[in-house]
């Protein structure tokens, strides 16, 4: 068995101690080598953009619009083209200005138009389907089966007439019942709403032909007699 000296011992503890410290240095020397390496890698290239002029025509503008008239506005009164056709026939008035107006002729009176109510009864109680039928195509005349008795009227009676005979044109439709479509001689123009009168409360025998009630047009002759 060796015996340790003095000297080998004292080594020995300086080894041990020496030992640590030279294997950081070792390894902070590697790091640094290690770290000098990678600034040296070379970077990548960067990506170069590249810029191109591009001339691009635009098309031409539309001309500017044209500048808007300004109109005043002015009084009807004082300028306006009028033109009056009041005078060519009674119309109306129309007059040509910036705000138009339009009067119409002054009228004192205006005649009632007449209308003969018999006719619009007889649109709506005759069949237009059934035609119409003479007098003299039937196989018989029809006969007042039904009348009423209606006085001369008195502005006629005061000229001394008690007897006025007048003819009516009449459409009896198949029922009998007659209606006035013309006053053919009304002898009086008093006499017409009489007559009118008459006829509406008059009632014929039915018009036939064949044996079929057919409407039939009667020129027929009403005689009034003052107090019958």
């Amino acid at each position: 068995m060796a015996v340790l000296t003095h000297t080998d011992t004292t080594l020995k503890m300086t080894a041990n101690t020496v030992l640590p410290w030279l294997i950081s240095i070792s390894m902070v020397t590697l790091l640094v080598i290690l770290l000098h390496y990678l600034k040296q890698t070379p970077k990548q290239p960067e990506q170069v953009l590249s810029v191109r002029k591009i001339d691009v025509a635009l098309p031409t503008p539309p001309p500017p619009p044209p500048p808007q008239l300004k109109t005043s506005a002015t009084s009807s009164e004082v300028a306006q083209t009028s033109l009056n056709i009041a005078g060519l026939g009674a119309g109306p008035k129309v007059n040509y200005a910036d705000k138009p107006r339009m009067t119409l002729a002054k009228v004192k009176s205006l005649d009632v138009p007449t209308f003969t109510i018999d006719a619009n009864i007889i649109k709506q109680r005759l069949a237009l389907d059934m035609p119409l039928m003479a007098v003299e195509k039937l196989d018989s005349v029809p006969k007042v089966i039904k009348q009423k008795f209606f006085p001369i009227p008195k502005s006629v009676r005061k000229k001394g007439i008690t007897r006025v005979s007048t003819e009516v044109e009449l459409i009896i439709d198949q029922s009998g019942k007659p209606f006035v479509k013309r006053i053919t001689d009304s002898v009086y123009p008093e006499m017409e709403e009489v007559i009118r009168n008459w006829v509406n409360q008059a009632r014929f025998s039915i018009p036939k032909k064949d044996g079929r009630p057919v409407q039939a047009i009667y020129l027929y002759g009403i005689h009034f007699n003052h107090g019958r």
